[in-house]
């Protein structure tokens, strides 16, 4: 997986490339948590990643909760496969999400 940061004033969009999983997860959640400490909003782009697991799912949890105490956290372009994952999870509910 790979991680891309573009920081825009007090936003932050943080673009992820690849598989999140058991393996990468963490690496994503210690970016998101570096992050947030310095951002009002937090966009997570999601139209790269192929894959997403249980453990990355947490991970938009932990960031959804993180956030929601500043201005937000909006998960953007997730693909067919992996919308149905968060349409069947039930966080597509939960979570602002962006085409």
């Amino acid at each position: 997986m790979n991680i891309n940061t573009i920081k825009e004033d007090k936003t932050v969009i943080i673009s992820i490339d690849g598989r999140l999983d058991t393996l990468t997860a963490p690496e994503l959640e210690k970016e998101i948590k570096l992050q947030a400490d310095e951002c009002e909003k937090l966009t997570l782009d999601l139209s790269k990643l192929e894959y997403i697991s249980s453990a990355g799912l947490r991970v938009l949890v932990m960031a959804h909760k993180l956030m929601s105490e500043k201005g937000g956290f909006t998960v953007r372009s997730a693909n067919k496969n992996v919308m149905e994952i968060l349409k069947i999870t039930n966080l597509s509910s939960v979570l602002n999400i962006e085409d």
